[in-house]
């Protein structure tokens, strides 16, 4: 079972563990998908997982249940009143089906600002000192629910934090708004080093399959990435994608004046995933900067539409 399916992450999931033959049942808040539609090995509950019984329906016979879904806003009244309740009728329902592995996809804001290098999982949550404070919150507390559902339960459940996906496509406001000033032609102001870990769609599924296949996964969180970026490097790739002729202009951390988010480091390290699973990315750095190459093109053609 995939909650939050109809999603980019989810979306590429099904598609791969259809193919695998794996038969999928689907919740989202999103009318079907007629690509989904069309999948014979699909079922489809469209609902919200403040719905208990939506949610007791839809878990009902799924050995997996892999937890995508978020509202993501930045409002402490809809993270507590539907997306954390939302999470207990989940646990609950796992908890009652009986499921063999239940697998929490969280995000490497609850870190808050990355303040060791590289970041594992071991590094402190500083939550309030996050781009987004309620939402690393609200991410925090479904973590820390789903490992007490673990503890008091025995509900074998496994967080995995990720900073930013991508597959064919990739989407983003700052992605977006650097492609712009790009096809513009306007400088390129970035922060030297600044970057983050990005996680192919198909490095992400195969970590969910091994920790699926891993009982001793069960209670413990891993990151998951594939290669380390720079907004330097994305920078120089938007430029060649778009022919742009904007210029680079690196700027000293302490006299960054844009977003935050660009003034960061998140160098997530993958290293407890490559011990305990035997995780590693499929493909190697070159090929994965060639990926991403491609993922920039689909969003730039998207915005050139």
């Amino acid at each position: 079972m995939i909650v939050g399916g109809a999603g980019d992450v989810g979306t590429h999931l099904t598609g791969n563990y259809s193919g695998q033959g794996h038969d999928l049942r689907i919740l989202d808040l999103t009318p079907i998908t007629p690509a989904m539609a069309d999948n014979h090995r699909v079922t489809y509950f469209q609902g919200s997982i403040a719905d208990k019984s939506l949610v007791r329906e839809a878990v009902k016979g799924a050995e997996v249940v892999i937890d995508l879904a978020w509202s993501f806003k930045e409002d402490p009244y809809t993270i507590f009143g539907t997306d954390i309740i939302g999470s207990a009728h989940l646990l609950d329902a796992a908890a009652d089906a009986g499921v063999r592995s239940f697998i929490y996809a969280s995000t490497a804001v609850v870190y808050g600002r990355a303040v060791n290098h590289p970041v594992t999982e071991e590094h402190p949550c500083l939550i309030e000192q996050a781009r987004k404070p309620f939402y690393a919150l609200g991410k925090y507390s479904a973590e820390k629910l789903g490992l007490l559902y673990y503890r008091e339960k025995g509900l074998p459940v496994t967080v995995l934090r990720f900073w930013w996906a991508y597959g064919r496509t990739i989407g983003g406001k700052h992605l977006r708004e650097l492609i712009k000033t790009a096809m513009e032609g306007r400088p390129m102001a970035m922060v030297g080093g600044a970057g983050g870990a990005f996680v192919t769609m198909n490095d992400l599924s195969a970590i969910i399959g091994l920790i699926m296949e891993t009982p001793a996964a069960a209670g413990r969180t891993y990151n998951a990435g594939s290669m380390f970026l720079t907004w330097e490097e994305i920078g120089a790739m938007i430029i060649e994608l778009t022919g742009s002729s904007s210029a680079i202009q690196l700027v000293k951390p302490e006299e960054w004046k844009g977003p935050a988010f660009l003034n960061e480091v998140w160098d997530l390290s993958w290293d407890r995933a490559a011990d305990d699973l035997g995780f590693r990315p499929q493909c190697d750095d070159a090929e994965a900067r060639s990926r991403f190459m491609e993922a920039l093109r689909g969003c730039v053609a998207q915005l050139k539409r």
